[in-house]
């Protein structure tokens, strides 16, 4: 039996599938509300880029969440890449 664990959500995952999708917001609008790039989200989604503690902050707002769970969320996903 294997003792490796299945890779955790990534915050682009989370971010397009509890939040975006649901609330009908789109990569571009986020981007237009974050001040940011359309790429920059992108990126995030596709898990191709970290989430920044700014950006963290930033979701927390929009989404009424609490900056910890989009930190939290990150530190998880890269400890599980880092073994």
């Amino acid at each position: 039996m294997s003792t490796e664990k299945s890779e955790p959500t990534t915050v682009g995952e989370m971010l397009n599938e509890e939040f975006l999708i649901p609330l009908n917001i789109s990569p571009n609008e986020l981007a237009a509300l974050m001040g940011t790039s359309h790429e920059r989200i992108r990126l995030i989604i596709e898990n191709g880029q970290r989430l920044t503690p700014e950006e963290a902050m930033l979701f927390s707002e929009i989404f009424s969440t609490d900056v910890l769970f989009w930190t939290r969320l990150q530190k998880i996903h890269d400890a599980w890449a880092s073994k």
